[in-house]
């Protein structure tokens, strides 16, 4: 089954990432199978399976123990064994050392990056999704401190719809949310 098919049918928890803003979490980082992911706020699982699915050695954290379950139970439905996943709070440490990429989709993900900062290689990736501004605002603070290179982009996706002979943008939300990329400087700076 494709991973999109697969994910239409897994169990819904918390909001999930959609394939869309997935899609430019890999275009920009240029992620790609070798890849070391670390994925924190696990959730449902969608992003972690996503990775997963390109091939990248996957860990995953999550808090909540009713996520965790539903994150699991997603990720051993879709066969993939390339996903490793923790109900732990990622703010209390990463057990893993030189990673290419972490993604923070959690409540206050400015408490996690030192230690993800901390556990990304030089050149290395943090990708935060935001719901809103003043979330990207705290995280931007916090980033800061460790000379990051920062880009920010709102994802919009605007879907159409044909009826007859009338053509017309569907009526929804485009924005789902805000991803704040950094990326780790191959100097490493010293704490």
């Amino acid at each position: 089954m494709n991973i999109i098919d697969f994910l239409h049918k897994a169990k819904r928890g918390p909001q999930v990432i959609l394939p869309k803003d997935a899609g430019l979490i890999i275009s920009e980082t240029g992620l790609n199978p070798t890849w070391k992911v670390i994925d924190a706020g696990s959730g449902s699982g969608f992003l972690a399976m996503i990775l997963g699915n390109i091939g990248c050695k996957v860990f995953t954290y999550e808090i909540r123990e009713d996520f965790y379950n539903i994150a699991k139970q997603n990720i051993k439905n879709s066969g993939m064994n390339n996903i490793k996943i923790y109900n732990k709070d990622i703010t209390k440490g990463i057990k893993e050392k030189k990673v290419d990429l972490i993604t923070l989709d959690m409540k206050g993900p400015e408490r996690a990056i030192k230690n993800a900062y901390l556990a990304l290689k030089p050149g290395g990736f943090i990708v935060v999704y935001s719901m809103h501004i003043e979330e990207v605002l705290n995280v931007l603070k916090e980033l800061r401190k460790y000379n990051f290179h920062i880009n920010i982009l709102e994802n919009i996706q605007r879907e159409w719809q044909s009826f007859g002979d009338a053509t017309r943008p569907k009526t929804h939300l485009a924005h789902t949310g805000f991803l704040t990329f950094a990326r780790k400087n191959k100097i490493i700076l010293t704490q």
